[in-house]
C-alpha cells in the first residue's frame, strides 16, 4: 500500500463559536502554515470541522510534534494514514502501523462523520480489533490501553493512526486583539504572557532595565525568553526602556519604603504610553496576589493607578509551584533562574511597604519633579524583534535590531 499520511487536527474552543467560526478557523489554518515552516507539507485544509495537513513526511513526525504543541487553539493532532473507506483497507492500515511497535494492550476508537459507511462505529472497532488480535495476539484494554488506534471516517475516506500530540487548547493567537506584556527575566511574567497567548491574544512586550547600574544579564535573559515565547506566536516585538534615571529621582526624593511601588507606577505609566502608540488594548502583568511585598492587594491597587487601560493578571490566583511547573513545561524556567539583576529587586529597601495607602502614594509622587524624564526614557528606548530559530529563513542572525 502506498504511503499517504497526513496530520488530522481537532481544534478546541473554536467548536463553541457560532456565526464567526469560519473566521477563527481561517486564522488557525494560517497559524498552522506558519508554524510548519521548514517542514514538509503540501496543503492545509478544513473538512468537516477538522483540519488536515497533507503532504507531510511521516518519518519526521518527531519534528512536527513540538511545532504542533505550540499552536494555540489545537486540542490534539494525530498522524494518520488516509485510505479509501473500505473496512479491509482500514484493517490493513491499522495493523501495518503497529508492525514495529512494542505494546501489550490496545483499543480502537472510531469516529464516524461519514454516516453512509456500512458499519456502525462499534462494529468498526470490533472488526479492526479482531484483525489486529489475529496478527499480534495482544489484549484489548478499553481503559489505559498502551495503543489507542484512532479511525475517523470523513466523507468516504478513512483516516487511521495512533500517534497523537495534545495541544494547549484555547484560541488561536491573533483572535483576541493586541496587548502589551511587561516582561522581566523572572519566572512569572513569561508564564503570564503564555497564558494570554493561549487566550488568542497577540502580544508585544516591554522590558525595563537599570543599565549601567545593573549588568546586562537580565536583558540577555529576556531576549532568550522571548526566543522561547516566539515559538508560540512566531515572533515577538519588545520595547527595551531605560528606567535608571527615573529610579534615581524616586530614590532621592521619596521614602525608601515606597521605592518599589513608585518604580512600578512609573513602569505602568510608561507601558500605558507605549500601549497607546501601538494600539494595544490592555497591559499584561505577571503578578500573583501575595507572592511578594509589592503584590498585596493594596500595593497592586497603588501601582495600577497610573494605567489608562485594563491590566490583565492571569497568574493572580495561582500558587508559585503551579507557575514554576508551567514555566518548566513551556521552556522558560531554566532561563528565568539564571542569575540576573532586576531593575526593581536591585533597589529593594530593607522594609518595603506592604499595604500602601493610595492617597499617600499620590501625595509623595506629586512632590517629585520628574521633568522630562519619562519622555527621555521613551526617546532612549529601543525596539527589537525576536523570531524563533525554527522559523528563521536564510538569516545569519536571530535578533533583528530595529531603530525606533
Amino acid at each position: 500500500m502506498t504511503d499517504n499520511f497526513c496530520i488530522l487536527i481537532h481544534y478546541h474552543e473554536i467548536s463553541l463559536k457560532g456565526n464567526n467560526r469560519k473566521w477563527f478557523e481561517r486564522i488557525l489554518i494560517n497559524n498552522i502554515k506558519q508554524q510548519l515552516t521548514g517542514l514538509p507539507f503540501s496543503k492545509v485544509q478544513l473538512n468537516a470541522a477538522r483540519i488536515f495537513c497533507f503532504g507531510i513526511n511521516k518519518s519526521k513526525w518527531f519534528e512536527y510534534i513540538p511545532r504542533l504543541r505550540k499552536i494555540m487553539g489545537i486540542k490534539h493532532a494525530t498522524l494518520m494514514e488516509q485510505v479509501n473507506g473500505k473496512i479491509d483497507l482500514i484493517q490493513i492500515s491499522a495493523a501495518s502501523q503497529l508492525q514495529d511497535v512494542e505494546f501489550e494492550t490496545f483499543r480502537i476508537t472510531t469516529k464516524r462523520q461519514y454516516k453512509e459507511f456500512p458499519f456502525q462505529s462499534q462494529e468498526v472497532n470490533e472488526k479492526v480489533g479482531e484483525y489486529i488480535q489475529s496478527i499480534y495476539f495482544k489484549s484489548v484494554e478499553l481503559n489505559n490501553a498502551e495503543i489507542d488506534m484512532v479511525i475517523e471516517l470523513v466523507k468516504g475516506m478513512a483516516y487511521v493512526g495512533h500517534r497523537r500530540v495534545h495541544g494547549y487548547g484555547g484560541l488561536p493567537v491573533g483572535t483576541s486583539e493586541h496587548a502589551l506584556s511587561m516582561i522581566s527575566s523572572g519566572i512569572d511574567s513569561p508564564v503570564a504572557s503564555f497564558e494570554l497567548m493561549r487566550r488568542g491574544v497577540n502580544l508585544s512586550f516591554i522590558h525595563f532595565h537599570s543599565s549601567p547600574a545593573t549588568n546586562r544579564q537580565a536583558i540577555r535573559n529576556v531576549e532568550n525568553i522571548l526566543k522561547v515565547l516566539s515559538g508560540y506566536q512566531i515572533q515577538c516585538q519588545c520595547h527595551m526602556v531605560p528606567l535608571l534615571k527615573i529610579q534615581q529621582k524616586i530614590m532621592s526624593e521619596s521614602p525608601d519604603k515606597l521605592w518599589v511601588i513608585l518604580f512600578r507606577r512609573a513602569m505602568v505609566y510608561i507601558t500605558s504610553r507605549v500601549a497607546e502608540q501601538i494600539d494595544a488594548k490592555a497591559l499584561v502583568s505577571g503578578e500573583s496576589v501575595g507572592q511578594v511585598a509589592s503584590q498585596t492587594l493594596s500595593n497592586i491597587r497603588a501601582t495600577s493607578d497610573t494605567a489608562d487601560r485594563p491590566i490583565l493578571r492571569p497568574l493572580c490566583g495561582m500558587n508559585k509551584e503551579d507557575i514554576i511547573n508551567l514555566a518548566q513545561e513551556i521552556g522558560t524556567y531554566q532561563i528565568s533562574i539564571e542569575p540576573y539583576e532586576d531593575c526593581c529587586s536591585f533597589f529593594v529597601p530593607i522594609h518595603p511597604e506592604t499595604k500602601a495607602d493610595l492617597e499617600f502614594v499620590r501625595k509623595i509622587e506629586s512632590k517629585i519633579d520628574f521633568g522630562n524624564l519619562f519622555d527621555e526614557a521613551l526617546e532612549n528606548s529601543s525596539i527589537f524583534t525576536v523570531r524563533h530559530p525554527d522559523y528563521i529563513k536564510k538569516k545569519d542572525i536571530e535578533l533583528a535590531e530595529i531603530n525606533d
